[in-house]
């Protein structure tokens, strides 16, 4: 999969999770503490949607680590590699 299609999907599954989420506020870089509502419910979704997007599965210390957009992507390439 391309580097762009992936970091598009990503972005996807933000919006997905988070849709009152701009494109203006979104960041790679900016962690779950920055997210007014960014849970235990949000979180499993972020790991669903991406687990069943790219057709891969999470350990759950991956679960547990993913806290950005850029974790995110970080994590779903080092499956995909």
């Amino acid at each position: 999969m391309q580097d762009e299609k992936i970091k598009t999907d990503v972005k996807n599954i933000f919006f997905e999770v988070f849709p009152k989420l701009s494109e203006d506020e979104f960041e790679w870089a900016k962690e779950q503490k920055d997210y007014d509502n960014w849970d235990s419910f949000a979180q499993l979704n972020i790991i669903t949607f991406a687990e069943s997007k790219f057709d891969i599965t999470f350990s759950l210390d991956e679960s547990i680590e993913i806290k950005s957009a850029n974790d995110l992507l970080n994590c779903i390439n080092s499956h995909l590699k």
